[in-house]
């Protein structure tokens, strides 16, 4: 004990020459890992995360509570398992010069270790066995090719601790600024409000360089000179505790409350990016957080609906991902607003450049991990190697682990095309059972891949429990979806391939790689037997079109928005088998999403975008009744001498009837018709939606849609 305490203070001494963080690995038993850190630290100097000796010990699944605190030791237990999310979360609390404890089993013994972080990957308990452990040899070896992580065992010697370099001295600025980068970033966004109107700023930072900070300093300055509201959004309000802390700070007798921060009758109010969009509030300037994780069409919207805005996002976290934030969204910014501007913030504040615990957060949890780099490969030639050149192979997690670079172009494709990659998928790509993987490549360069669940086969009696709402499993989101919400007693009889993920380089988009991909997942999965294909994701009438240009059918869509993505959920799915059973499955299905559809769109969905209303009716597969009567209805109001209130009943009919022909309508008529007759909005709602003036306008636009319809 003697010999670690003075290897620990010797540690110490030298965090406070390098403001560096040093890593500690306890590789050996629970109770002697957590007896040598206990009698060496006290509770309220630590951040202990899992179990431990004191009270204040923080569950893994509460780390994000410790969010905007700083602390200068971390002890992250493993045996409470290694949540990648978390350890990522808690990282960024470890002051410079301060110690991550690290407690595991021995490295023989830690990969076939029972780790409760499992239990997110498998439908039961008793498939924790399935899990490969994969993730946990990647950490060992990212561990062991890290010079500056120090692993003790039980029976070892201590080992020897490197020199490191002084911390170099930087100019000093004045308060509040930590860096000059800082100081400089606060002044660009106060330049946003004073300057022109349309340019917009983008700060990007990694982690830890006082990206947040700068956002509580500008707006605090703001306020106190000029600014009376000022809009902040972000994926989640926990997400803002540092912007408002350090408003705060410069703003005596500021007060905080869970959405604002309130200053003589001037406010920072948190608006979540859904109802942003949605309800378009006025504000002297709106400050976007975490950027990279809001879906580059929400960031467009806020680029065209506001003037003065700046854009923050990190660029290596486990909030989203830069790279993929600047490849999507810069692009189209450069459309709206031209003159945007653009600032990165490199110098770390908390700790010192080529922090030893920075590089392993990195290499751990795949957050430097990039797409292959295809430019010189690409050229002007995507659609001609698309078509040439293109091979398809399935690779294991066990080829992952063993190929590292292809593990990174893998992991970097999926974070580049999806705004919401975290560390835990990449656990999930090593560890998740009944994962396959299929890539695409040209030259043995990654151009593509899709990561496929196979699921269902759910024994009677759990399907009965799940269909009564009784129980609920872990995955199996397709039959569970079918059984629980849409009411099919049989769905959870069946075995599916749920696409989780399917990306493409930006460069190949539209090269026709994406359906190549998934007749590659179709011919699989027929010979796997597997009885349906499917997926489900946040959906936008560009993904339905994609999707059900691909032959998949839509059958559930979710009632709620997703408050970061602002999208319902969607489920589609396309059987594999011509079985009479699968038939009848799918046509119980569409039936069940007809109906429940007809209902819900004047009311959970009455404000559901009408180009998405058009693309689902498109494609139903179901044929109402439309009679004489109802003809007759529709004549007498194409004539003008029938209200609307008295035919309304007939033109809905007419709608669901000629459903698959309202998408050749033109896009105003499409809009009418759907806002007054199907979501049943008010006249006053119709003439701001379709910019007509007042109701007269607007009945004579729907009496053009309907007679266009009826024809």
């Amino acid at each position: 004990m003697n010999d670690f305490k003075g290897f620990t203070a010797q540690l110490s001494q030298q965090g406070l020459i390098s403001n560096q963080r040093s890593i500690v690995v306890l590789s050996g038993p629970q109770e002697w890992a957590i007896s040598l850190v206990a009698n060496l630290l006290a509770p309220q100097s630590c951040c202990w995360i899992g179990q431990g000796p004191w009270p204040s010990c923080i569950a893994v699944n509460k780390a994000k509570s410790v969010l905007g605190r700083e602390y200068q030791q971390l002890i992250f237990n493993c045996y409470s398992g290694f949540n990648p999310d978390a350890f990522g979360v808690v990282s960024g609390t470890l002051a410079g010069g301060g110690i991550c404890f690290i407690l595991c089993p021995d490295f023989s013994e830690w990969p076939t270790f029972s780790d409760p972080d499992y239990i997110r990957y498998v439908a039961t308990p008793q498939d924790v066995d399935r899990v490969t452990g994969n993730f946990i040899r990647h950490a060992i070896t990212a561990i062991q090719a890290q010079s500056s992580c120090y692993v003790v065992t039980p029976d070892a010697p201590l080992p020897p601790i490197i020199e490191v370099e002084p911390q170099r001295q930087v100019s000093p600025v004045a308060v509040p600024y930590a860096t000059g980068e800082q100081q400089s970033a606060v002044a660009e966004i106060i330049k946003t409000v004073s300057g022109h109107r349309r340019r917009p700023l983008v700060i990007s930072a990694d982690r830890g360089r006082g990206k947040s900070a700068a956002l509580g300093i500008a707006a605090a300055q703001l306020l106190a000179t000029r600014l009376n509201h000022i809009i902040i959004t972000a994926p989640t309000i926990a997400a803002l505790d540092s912007v408002f802390q350090h408003a705060a700070q410069l703003l005596e007798s500021a007060t905080i409350s869970k959405f604002n921060l309130c200053w003589q009758g001037k406010t920072i109010e948190f608006v979540a990016p859904d109802k942003l969009i949605a309800q378009q509030p006025t504000a002297d300037l709106l400050l976007v957080d975490e950027a990279a994780a809001i879906p580059t069409a929400m960031l467009a919207t806020l680029a065209r609906n506001y003037s003065r805005l700046v854009f923050a996002t990190t660029i290596h976290g486990y909030e989203g991902t830069g790279r993929g934030f600047a490849l999507r969204f810069l692009k189209q910014l450069a459309k709206i607003a031209p003159s945007y501007r653009t600032i990165e913030l490199k110098q770390p504040i908390r700790w010192s450049a080529q922090d030893p615990l920075e590089q392993l957060t990195y290499q751990l949890l795949g957050l430097k991990a990039n797409s292959a780099n295809i430019d010189s490969l690409v050229g002007e030639h995507a659609r001609e190697l698309a078509s040439e050149r293109l091979e398809f192979n399935q690779v294991t997690q066990q080829q992952l682990l063993d190929n590292p670079k292809l593990l990174e172009q893998l992991f970097g494709l999926l974070v580049l095309a999806h705004y919401q990659t975290s560390a835990s998928d990449f656990r999930q790509l090593l560890d998740a059972p009944d994962l396959t993987i299929f890539i695409a490549t040209i030259d043995q360069q990654l151009v593509a891949t899709a990561l496929v669940l196979t699921e269902g086969g759910i024994e009677p009696e759990l399907a009965q429990q799940i269909w009564l709402g009784q129980r609920r499993l872990r995955g199996h989101l397709l039959p569970q979806s079918l059984l629980a919400q849409v009411g099919l007693q049989d769905a959870g009889n069946y075995r599916y391939g749920r696409i989780m993920r399917i990306a493409v380089q930006p460069q190949l988009h539209r090269c026709g790689i994406g359906l190549k991909l998934e007749q590659q997942i179709e011919r699989w999965g027929q010979q796997q037997q597997l009885d349906f294909i499917g997926a489900s994701f946040g959906v936008t009438a560009d993904l339905l079109d994609y999707w059900q240009a691909l032959n998949y059918q839509a059958l559930r869509l979710g009632l709620n928005r997703d408050s970061a993505s602002g999208t319902h959920s969607v489920i589609v799915l396309k059987p594999l088998q011509v079985g009479v059973e699968h038939q009848q499955l799918l046509s119980l299905a569409q039936q069940n999403f007809y109906h429940s559809l007809r209902y819900a769109l004047s009311a959970e969905f009455s404000q559901l975008e009408f180009e998405l209303v058009v693309g689902l009716l498109s494609h139903l597969a179901i044929a109402p009744s439309f009679t004489a009567q109802d003809q007759l209805n529709i004549t007498a109001f194409n004539r003008g001498g029938r209200p609307f209130e008295l035919v309304a009943h007939a033109i809905a009919q007419l709608m669901w009837y000629q459903a698959q022909q309202l998408s050749l309508l033109p896009i105003t008529l499409q809009q009418i018709l759907v806002v007054k007759v199907l979501q049943q909005q008010s006249w006053s709602a119709c003439s701001f939606a379709c910019g007509t003036k007042g109701r007269k306008e607007s009945e004579a636009l729907l009496r053009q849609a309907v007679a266009q319809l009826s024809v």
